[in-house]
């Protein structure tokens, strides 16, 4: 079997709403997090362990996989300063990376930029 390198895949998972990123990258042994969630913090043990401080929600257990190998990565705590509590505005701030100014072009395009230096259609 011949084996060819592949291109790194990156995959962004953004999730628009209704989505509990607490409970599903959940702070393990942070007391506030079961204080603040009496009825919604999920057992201690169905928590999917990936480091001393995180686990996974139970239904992500899947990616347990990818993190052992090396492959998943999570950013947890990820903000900016002095938000305007306006989910749209949020959602512009996300998709761009400006919190100060409207941006006309996504953080993913100018990132991705940088690692293809020539156009290439897809």
């Amino acid at each position: 079997m011949v084996q060819t390198k592949k291109d790194p895949v990156l995959a962004v998972l953004s999730l628009s709403g209704g989505n509990d990123g607490l409970n599903c990258v959940i702070p393990r042994n942070n007391g506030h997090y079961r204080d603040a969630r009496p009825t919604l913090a999920v057992p201690e043990d169905q928590i999917i362990p990936i480091t001393d401080e995180l686990g996974l929600h139970p239904t992500m257990g899947p990616l347990k996989k990818y993190w052992d190998e090396g492959k998943l990565a999570v950013f947890v705590g990820i903000g900016y300063p002095t938000p305007s509590y306006s989910h749209f505005r949020s959602m512009d701030i996300w998709h761009t990376c400006e919190p100060e100014a409207i941006g006309t072009e996504g953080w993913l395009g100018r990132a991705t930029s940088r690692w293809i230096p020539t156009p290439r259609m897809f």
